[in-house]
């Protein structure tokens, strides 16, 4: 009798983290470590401290860029 599954991968496993720090925070927004650094020292953007290190739920981020937009004019 065959296993009729398929093999389970180590990517098909990978775990999508919630949490991004500075560096990886700013490549979700295009944006860069400096601009990060300044949206948390101006508390412009919601984070976490870990210690000595700043970490971003991905969620603020989208939120974060929701509320940057602004409405063309007709």
């Amino acid at each position: 009798m065959k296993n009729s599954s398929a093999p389970v991968s180590a990517n098909s496993l990978a775990i999508q983290p919630r949490l991004l720090n500075i560096k990886a925070a700013a490549a979700y927004l295009s944006a860069t470590a400096w601009f990060m650094r300044s949206l948390v020292w101006e508390r412009k953007i919601p984070f976490l401290k870990f210690g000595n290190k700043y970490v971003f739920d991905k969620q603020d981020l989208d939120a974060f860029v929701a509320s940057q937009k602004t409405c063309a004019r007709a």
